[in-house]
C-alpha cells in the first residue's frame, strides 16, 4: 500500500538533505568520516601544492652584468710562456709599440670591459698614458697611400700602437685628426686565462689571420697576417707572441 506524501513535506526533506550535504565549517576529520566523507588534507600542505602550469609566472634568465678589468699588458713567449716584458708607456715616438725593460713605472696601465656571454670586439683603454691622445690600444698605420691589409701569404704588417676609438667590426678608419688608419675594437679576452687575442678587419670586411708579433732586437710589437712571410722580407726576425692582462 502506498501513502501519499504531501508536496510541502517533500520540499522540506529536500532542503534538509541539501543542508546535510554541505560541508560543516571547521569540522574535524572524525566528523567527516562519520558522514562518509574523506578526511581533509593538512592545511600546511596547501602552500606546497604545485602551481598549475597555466597560472605559473614565466621567468627569463637575467643577463650577466659586464665585467671590468684593469692591469698591465704582458708579452709572453709562445714556446714556453715566459714573460718578455710588459707593454711600455713612452712619452715620445713609439709610445706603446714595445716592451718596458726598466721598471714597473714604465709599464702601460689599461682597463677594459667585456660581456661575459660574448667577450669579443673589446676596446682597451690606457689609464696612465705618458703620451698625447689617442689612448686606445689597437692596430694602426700612418701609411696614407693605401689602407692596411693583412692576409696569409702576405708579408705586410700593421703597427701595435695607440689609436682612436673605432666601431666594433669596422674596417680600418681614417683618423680625423691625423694621417692614420686605425682599429681599436679588435680584442677578445679569455675570461679564465686573461689572454688577449686580436682580430684585424680588412677594408673589404674579411677577417684575416692576425698574428701578434715581436721583433725583440728592435723592441717592436706589431700585427701581421703571416709571420713566415714577414720574416722572409725583414732585416731582423720576429716571433709570434701572446698577450695577457696581468
Amino acid at each position: 500500500m502506498f501513502f501519499k506524501v504531501p508536496a510541502l513535506l517533500l520540499v522540506a526533506f529536500g532542503v534538509l538533505s541539501g543542508v546535510l550535504a554541505l560541508p560543516i565549517p571547521s569540522e574535524t576529520n572524525g566528523q567527516r568520516l562519520a558522514r562518509g566523507l574523506p578526511p581533509s588534507p593538512p592545511k600546511f600542505l596547501k602552500r606546497f601544492l604545485a602551481t598549475p602550469v597555466s597560472n605559473a609566472k614565466r621567468t627569463t634568465t637575467s643577463p650577466l652584468p659586464p665585467v671590468t678589468l684593469s692591469g698591465r699588458l704582458q708579452v709572453r713567449s709562445k714556446e714556453n710562456g715566459s714573460s718578455l716584458g710588459n707593454v711600455r708607456n713612452w712619452p715620445g715616438g713609439g709610445t706603446i709599440s714595445g716592451t718596458s725593460a726598466f721598471s714597473p713605472d714604465g709599464d702601460l696601465l689599461v682597463t677594459l670591459t667585456y660581456n661575459p656571454s660574448d667577450p669579443t670586439k673589446i676596446q682597451i683603454l690606457s689609464t696612465n698614458p705618458a703620451f698625447p691622445a689617442p689612448f686606445y690600444v689597437g692596430a694602426g698605420t700612418s701609411n696614407t697611400i693605401s689602407v692596411p691589409h693583412l692576409a696569409a701569404g702576405d708579408y705586410h704588417s700593421v703597427g701595435f700602437t695607440n689609436v682612436e676609438s673605432t666601431a666594433p667590426g669596422s674596417p680600418p678608419s681614417k683618423a680625423p685628426s691625423r694621417d692614420a688608419y686605425v682599429e681599436s675594437a679588435i680584442w677578445t679576452i679569455n675570461p679564465s686565462t686573461k689572454q688577449l687575442t686580436a682580430q684585424f678587419i680588412n677594408e673589404d670586411g674579411s677577417t684575416p689571420p692576425t698574428v701578434f708579433a715581436y721583433d725583440i732586437r728592435n723592441n717592436n710589437l706589431f700585427f701581421t697576417g703571416d709571420i713566415a712571410e714577414y720574416n722572409s722580407h725583414a732585416s731582423f726576425l720576429a716571433s709570434a707572441v701572446d698577450l695577457y692582462l696581468v
